[in-house]
């Protein structure tokens, strides 16, 4: 065995056992990528790695024969021009680096598996696991030579799964034609592993769980966009251009999808998020931010396999120690809207305290807010020694301090602390309002405007939805002062109108207020969308 050896097309063994009385069978078991038979997957630009166990050759191979058992099955493939490389596996080692790269350069992955029972053979099910992960948005197929009547093969992990009974070379000679041909074998799109009264392997059609799979942007952006669209209000409507960026977050975003496995077509999507609480860096928060499924395909159980995918996940990030079902930056949604109140039932069912109104706030209402300028009243409020002003370099050791303070107008603050840093770290400082008594800082701001390039214009698209001149206030936090907070949030409100009029501005939009509703309805603030918030502990 020679690890990444080549098999050149056109020599195909022609073997098959004359001692074998009855022709074995090949099964797709399930094919939710719609690769079998191989020439569906389009653009064969890059070879087939066939990673395999380094096993002892069965007993009904030919003694004579001490090749690696898996050389014919790859031979019988590299027959219709497929590039092979073939790389196997050791128990003791595993998947190395040298696994990785040949997976890293492969169009599909063809993953061997030859025991499930016994002592230390569950390794091979973890090793085709972390090749599962590795593999990422690359066809991953689990070719199980052995059998596989009441074992656990997840769908989840596994998006296509091949069985044949075991890896003599007229089995392996038999798979290989499925692969090839796809003329072998039964597909069950929803199927799971039984064993029927004579001990024979069968396929039961019964009803399972839908395939889930991580979100790729490459692959699924487009029908996300699509399907966002189709099952969200009107306000919330988004292009790729502006949804994409808000979904493509490294190290925060955990999104799933579903795919109708008959036609590949994109029928559910969950966003999930996992980001820091405060400026510590070790508590994080976790959040649902929407799950969405085809108006034809609900239900049928396609949002709570969404759902519970993206909870496991989570509860698996260290350090997540809230969920919420909503987002604050990147901001989707800002909880459950009111409008789509028949979703209430639905996430109370699964554990979510939609209905416990009051109670630490779970189920209070948030809101976001559009004020004209056109119709902001005269300054009637007079404070007593506050200033207002850009936020400048020597302010922002007391800026970034606002983590520990009480947010004026929300209690969502998870997340404000790396929009104050990312504010000053790129640049945009003069984006900061600040009030000030003498030399001390008692209440901040952040107000963007559509088009920038800045962090909270980037993190919340909505301003820009309803028109080019509506800029944003967001992160709006008062601490303890002279002046009372109502004449600092009001006159706050008034100085970041200024500023954003200095730019061409007709108007502002104030998002996630759950506090000071009374103070800003007398200013001319209309209720553009609410939503209840919803959390749980870990």
């Amino acid at each position: 065995m020679s690890t990444g050896a080549f098999w050149p097309s056109g020599n195909t063994p022609n073997f098959y056992p004359s001692e074998v009385s009855e022709r074995p069978s090949a099964t797709v078991v399930w094919d939710y990528q719609n690769c079998i038979p191989l020439v569906r997957i389009p653009s064969w630009n890059g070879p087939i790695a066939l990673i395999t166990p380094v096993v002892v050759p069965p007993a009904g191979n030919d003694p004579a024969d001490n090749r690696d058992p898996f050389e014919i099955f790859g031979q019988s493939l590299s027959s219709r021009d497929f590039s092979i490389r073939h790389v196997p596996y050791t128990k003791n080692q595993g998947i190395t680096g040298v696994h990785l790269a040949f997976i890293r350069r492969a169009r599909v992955v063809i993953f061997v598996i030859t025991h499930l029972d016994g002592p230390g053979f569950p390794l091979q099910l973890g090793f085709a696991e972390l090749v599962a992960q590795i593999c990422e948005s690359r066809p991953l197929i689990i070719l199980a030579c052995c059998n596989i009547a009441g074992h656990n093969i997840p769908s989840t992990y596994f998006q296509t799964l091949v069985h044949v009974s075991g890896y003599a070379n007229h089995e392996l000679l038999v798979a290989a034609s499925l692969f090839l041909d796809g003329g072998v074998g039964f597909t069950a799109p929803h199927a799971n592993i039984g064993t029927s009264a004579s001990g024979q392997n069968q396929i039961l059609d019964v009803e399972s769980a839908w395939s889930v799979r991580p979100w790729v942007a490459e692959r699924d952006l487009l029908e996300t966009c699509a399907l966002w669209q189709q099952c969200l209000p009107y306000p919330f409507h988004l292009n790729p251009a502006t949804l994409g960026p808000l979904l493509k977050r490294d190290g925060y975003a955990l999104h799933y999808v579903v795919r109708d496995p008959v036609n590949a077509s994109l029928v559910g999507f969950c966003a999930a998020y996992a980001t820091f609480a405060d400026s510590f860096d070790v508590a994080l928060v976790g959040s649902i931010a929407a799950v969405i499924v085809h108006a034809a395909y609900r239900g049928r159980g396609i949002g709570s396999s969404l759902h519970d995918a993206a909870m496991s996940r989570l509860q698996r990030v260290r350090g997540v120690q809230r969920l919420r079902l909503g987002t604050t930056f990147p901001r989707l949604l800002c909880g459950v809207p009111v409008e789509m109140n028949y979703v209430d039932q639905w996430f109370e069912r699964r554990g979510w305290p939609v209905s416990t109104q009051g109670h630490g706030g779970q189920g209070s209402l948030v809101a976001d807010w559009i004020l004209r300028f056109m119709d902001l009243p005269s300054m009637s409020l007079y404070s007593v020694g506050l200033g207002f002003r850009q936020c400048v370099d020597s302010d922002a050791e007391q800026v970034l301090s606002i983590e520990d303070r009480q947010p004026a107008t929300s209690t969502h603050s998870h997340g404000w602390y790396d929009l104050y840093a990312q504010t000053l770290r790129q640049g945009y400082i003069g984006d900061i309002i600040v009030a000030y008594e003498n030399d001390t800082i008692v209440a901040t701001a952040v107000i963007y405007t559509p088009g920038e390039q800045s962090p909270a214009a980037l993190d919340i698209p909505w301003p820009a939805t309803l028109s080019n001149s509506i800029g944003g206030v967001t992160c709006i936090c008062i601490k303890d002062a002279n002046n009372s907070r109502e004449i600092i949030l009001t006159e706050l409100i008034f100085a970041c109108s200024r500023a954003l009029s200095q730019r061409g501005m007709t108007g502002m939009f104030l998002d996630g207020v759950s506090r000071g509703e009374a103070e800003i309805i007398p200013l001319g603030f209309q209720k553009w969308m609410q939503y209840r918030d919803v959390w749980r502990e870990m």
